[in-house]
C-alpha cells in the first residue's frame, strides 16, 4: 500500500505549518571485519537520523515552536543587552552554553487517510540549519536530529492512535 500525502508534520504538541520541503537521513555507523580465513563480518554501531524542513513561514511564533532554545518572551532581554518590548517575543540565535537544558519531542510525519500512517523520529532536538532570501519570500531551514536512548529505536512507523503510552 502507497503512503500518501499530503503530510502533516507534529513536533510534541505542536502541529508544523507551511513546510516547503523535508529531507530525512537515516544512517547506520557499521564497519567490516575479516578473519584470517576470509571471510566478511559487517558489525553494525550507532544509527543516526535527521530531518530537515523548510519553513515558508518564518515569523517568530513559527519559528519559537521549533526553536524554543532561541526563543526570548515579551520583556526579555536579548544577548545583545535590548528589551524584546512585542506580543510575539523574539529569536536571538545565540551558540549553546554549557548549562542550557535542551528541548526534545518527538517528530512524527503523519500521512493523509484514516487512519493516517506516521513516520515517527523518537527524541528529536532542533537547530537551525540555514537561512534563504530571494526578491519574494524568507525561508528558515530547521535540523531535526534525533538522539533516542541507546534502547529506543531512532524511528518508528505506525498507524496515528494505534499506539499508547505505557503507564
Amino acid at each position: 500500500m502507497l503512503v500518501r500525502g499530503p503530510f502533516n508534520l507534529k513536533w510534541g504538541d505542536n502541529v508544523l505549518a507551511d513546510i516547503d520541503e523535508i529531507s530525512i537521513e537515516h544512517s547506520v555507523d557499521s564497519e567490516d571485519y575479516q578473519t584470517l580465513q576470509g571471510k566478511t563480518f559487517e558489525v553494525d554501531g550507532a544509527y543516526k537520523v535527521t530531518a530537515t524542513i523548510t519553513l515558508l513561514a518564518s515569523d517568530i511564533p513559527s519559528l519559537a515552536v521549533v526553536l524554543p532554545q532561541h526563543f526570548v518572551a515579551n520583556g526579555g532581554a536579548m544577548s545583545t543587552g535590548e528589551t524584546v518590548n512585542n506580543a510575539d517575543g523574539a529569536i536571538d540565535i545565540v551558540p549553546r552554553n554549557c548549562d542550557e537544558s535542551l528541548v526534545y519531542n518527538n517528530l512524527d510525519i503523519i500521512s493523509c487517510g484514516n487512519p493516517a500512517s506516521v513516520a515517527r523520529i523518537v527524541h528529536a532536538r532542533t537547530k537551525i540549519e540555514g537561512i534563504e532570501i530571494d526578491n519574494k519570500i524568507q525561508k528558515i531551514m530547521v535540523k531535526f536530529i534525533g538522539e533516542a536512548e541507546s534502547t529506543e529505536a531512532t524511528m518508528q512507523f505506525f498507524r496515528d492512535g494505534t499506539i499508547n503510552v505505557v503507564s
